[in-house]
């Protein structure tokens, strides 16, 4: 017996599981990413990165930090309830 072809093609999600599936992903890769940022606010706050072993120009850190520290600042602004839930980590 022959499977009939799908009824989408792509990532549609087809039912609920597929759904908290591929949201619950996006979620924890959000929190992967902001955990990341903030330790790199951490470490960039404690670095001067003129001097060895890094090198950068006075406006080359400044870029650098202020993009971090402007992403960071915008992390945590965001309420992590809804999501700490959908991930489980919340209740």
């Amino acid at each position: 017996m022959t499977q009939p072809p799908p009824a989408t093609v792509g990532s549609q999600p087809a039912d609920a599981l597929s759904v908290n599936l591929m949201v619950g992903q996006h979620l924890r890769q959000f929190l992967a990413n902001k955990n990341a940022i903030d330790q790199d606010t951490d470490f960039l706050q404690a670095t001067d990165l003129k001097v060895a072993p890094y090198y950068f120009t006075a406006d080359q850190e400044t870029l650098l930090k202020s993009a971090v520290f402007t992403l960071h600042t915008s992390f945590d602004a965001i309420d992590m309830t809804f999501i700490s839930r959908v991930i489980g980590l919340g209740v």
